[in-house]
């Protein structure tokens, strides 16, 4: 009985332990999501940390329009279909982690602007056409999750004026802007660097364009944080209370990617800095090669010597093998028949008959005086007929036949 007491006693702390473990790993799982913006959406139904439904749901209450319209389609064919963004006084947000816009984009946007409207726009990354036509540069750096307290956004205004900061444990971003021309563009606001991040623009002394370098302002734990609210009234104060209509986009904050619409991918590349200047690098590059390559490389030929005549050499050895036997007549007719193949695979020419016209047919083919090849074939004659020959007759002959070997062509 004891025994089974200890027994249920242990399985029951088992269990208890079990389920405390379960537990905190569940609530540290809870809370890791809630406070994890690393993926964050910006969207207005996202309930997570990263989304803004509650930025989106507040925006009634910061204006005296209780509706917002949102937009789901690049804004080029939303100011094309959608008539009153033609009019004055609209306001328009919009809220992405990287601004992924068209050149009909950015020009509509600014159009729309010029026409007497307002635009937000609060992203990390924005569009180079944009900081192009609006004359303003962005220094990019990273965002990552900060646990200890610090200052996350700051704004200033001389005018109000204003110098308050907010802070929270999420996301921090750290991109700048380097302000040149404060003729048409004010800072707003600054980062944790204590860096500008938050500028409004003037266009055509008629409409404005506020970018804010920190979208998680809008994000649903920045919003929620104690009193962080007030920085969304904040931000949010310089558009006009009595916007005709209201626009929350929706579609920029869903693209990953640059759009695939009415440009080539050889123009997204461009219309960045770095990749322009290392694409034009590479051409030229290229063009260097193809100029310094196209001259033609190869080897240096050897110079051919010149041909041997083997026919002299077959002369004197053949010479040199009779002349020690001393036989004159013998070596004389070996240099005939040679000499008569050496005509015939030479020249094709028929040495059966050597009459005159053979004579001229050789002299002609291999440019010899026809007096020199009449006097050697008149020795050939002579030799056949004599059947014997002297050495100083076979000296001759050699002779005779070495010249029209050196001077045949």
């Amino acid at each position: 009985m004891k025994n089974k007491l200890v027994y249920i006693v242990v399985i029951v702390a088992v269990l208890l332990i079990t389920l405390a473990v379960v537990s905190g790993n569940l609530n540290g799982n809870k809370e890791e999501q809630t406070t994890d913006m690393t993926k964050s959406s910006f969207s207005s139904k996202d309930k997570k940390a990263g989304g803004a439904y509650a930025a989106f749901k507040l925006l009634p209450h910061l204006f005296n329009r209780n509706s917002v319209q949102v937009v789901t389609k690049p804004f080029a064919k939303t100011f094309e279909k959608d008539s009153e963004l033609k009019f004055r006084n609209n306001a328009y947000i919009l809220v992405t982690n990287k601004m992924f816009t068209t050149e009909n984009d950015i020009s509509a946007m600014l159009d729309y602007v010029s026409r007497g409207n307002e635009l937000f726009i609060a992203t990390n990354t924005i569009d180079p056409l944009l900081e192009k036509a609006l004359g303003f540069v962005t220094v990019e750096s990273n965002s990552y999750q900060h646990q200890p307290k610090s200052v996350t956004q700051r704004y200033v205004d001389a005018a109000v004026p204003l110098d308050t900061s907010f802070r929270y444990n999420g996301m921090f971003s750290g991109s700048y802007f380097k302000v040149k021309d404060t003729s048409h563009i004010e800072v707003l606001g600054y980062n944790y660097k204590n860096k500008p991040n938050f500028i409004r623009i003037t266009y055509h002394q008629k409409g404005h364009l506020y970018i804010l370098l920190n979208p998680y302002t809008f994000s649903n734990y920045f919003v929620l944080h104690q009193h962080n609210v007030a920085a969304l009234e904040t931000q949010l104060s310089y558009l006009d209370n009595d916007a005709g209509n209201i626009y929350w986009d929706d579609f920029y904050n869903s693209q990953n990617s640059a759009q695939s619409g009415d440009f080539s991918e050889w123009q997204v590349l461009m219309r960045y800095p770095s990749m322009r200047w290392a694409l034009w690098l590479a051409l030229i590059l290229a063009l260097l090669y193809v100029l310094v390559e196209s001259k033609r490389r190869q080897r240096i030929i050897p110079d051919k010597p010149a041909f041997n005549n083997t026919s002299l050499e077959f002369v004197d050895a053949i010479g040199q093998l009779y002349y020690q036997q001393h036989n004159n007549y013998n070596l004389a007719h070996k240099m005939i028949i040679h000499l008569l193949e050496f005509v015939r695979s030479r020249y094709y020419l028929n040495t059966n008959v050597l009459n005159d016209e053979f004579i001229v047919a050789l002299s002609r083919k291999s440019m010899i005086a026809e007096t020199e090849i009449r006097t050697l074939l008149q020795m050939i004659h002579q030799i056949q007929l004599d059947a014997e020959l002297s050495d100083a007759g076979l000296q001759e002959f050699y002779n005779r036949i070495q010249q029209f070997y050196l001077n045949t062509k």
